[in-house]
């Protein structure tokens, strides 16, 4: 075993999230997608119940998150050796999603503030 390999399994879950050493299509779609479905959903559901307090918590937690996802998916798709279409489109998508995130905390901060 080379000490990349020893060096890259010592990696924590984040690191490897981060370095974008799970791949394009598992980081997009799995870390990517389906936990934003659903963070999404758990958002949706605290909201109605638990309201604004829980909806900020969530939105921190979800922007902690989405920060080592978006960097692994950019990473990733950097390193991708398929379709240049597939790491193209990876890389609008984490930019539109950037757009959103931010658009959705002056949402937030302006509901607060009301």
């Amino acid at each position: 075993m080379s000490y990349n390999e020893t060096n890259a399994d010592k990696q924590g879950f984040f690191n490897k999230l981060s370095s974008g050493d799970f791949g394009l299509a598992k980081t997009y779609w799995v870390f990517g997608v389906l936990v934003g479905i659903a963070i999404s959903i758990l958002s949706s559901i605290l909201g109605v119940f638990a309201g604004i307090g829980a909806i900020v918590c969530i939105s921190l937690l979800h922007t902690i998150y989405v920060i080592p996802v978006a960097l692994g998916t950019w990473r990733a798709s950097n390193a991708y050796s398929g379709n240049k279409i597939w790491a193209i489109l990876a890389k609008i998508a984490i930019f539109l999603g950037a757009i959103s995130l931010i658009a959705n905390w002056i949402m937030l901060i302006a509901i607060m503030s009301i």
